[in-house]
């Protein structure tokens, strides 16, 4: 790994913080928004980047999110890493580049999905009561649509801003393969 790629690295490892936090200021703190916008950046890492970088990510921005959504730890870091594991998997299915349509359609599907996990994890881990803040409602039916729009315009951005450490060495798969 050359001092480049170190530093963006780093960048990437700074970065996702200062996603959450402006998530948490900007964004009203209601589930069908917050599932619409973080998660789907760390989707987008988690398929696009090299194998050890995604799986940070996954790991990293997961634990951030859990933190600041004060849900059961593994509530977020586990279907990211899911996410990153049939992103490995599924790699010579996805398309070489990634477009805002993409994640629109990944947004649509991701959204409800992630929302519908929050609530069902924390269902199981703290019990029905105290789940009550994540129940699926009127917002729930919302949420493919604010996920296609959430989607859309991370795959935009997240491609506007495509790093380098983002991008694996040549032979980085297939060092990993063998």
């Amino acid at each position: 790994m050359n001092a480049e790629r170190v530093w963006s690295a780093i960048w990437v490892t700074v970065f996702l913080p200062a996603l959450v936090g402006l998530c948490g200021a900007f964004l009203p703190a209601y589930p069908t928004v917050r599932v619409a916008v973080a998660p789907v950046w760390m989707a987008w890492w988690a398929l696009t980047a090299g194998p050890r970088l995604g799986a940070w990510a996954a790991i990293w921005g997961g634990a951030l999110l859990e933190w600041a959504w004060t849900v059961p730890p593994g509530a977020c870091v586990l279907p990211l890493l899911a996410l990153w594991g049939a992103g490995r998997w599924l790699k010579e299915s996805l398309p070489a580049k990634l477009f805002p349509w993409h994640g629109a359609v990944g947004g649509l599907i991701l959204a409800p999905l992630f929302w519908f996990w929050l609530w069902l994890y924390a269902v199981l881990w703290v019990g029905l009561e105290a789940a009550e803040p994540l129940r699926p409602g009127l917002g729930f039916v919302l949420s493919p649509l604010t996920g296609a729009l959430g989607g859309g315009l991370v795959f935009a951005l997240a491609r506007a801003c495509d790093f380098r450490a983002l991008t694996p060495e040549p032979n980085e798969e297939d060092a990993h393969a063998s």
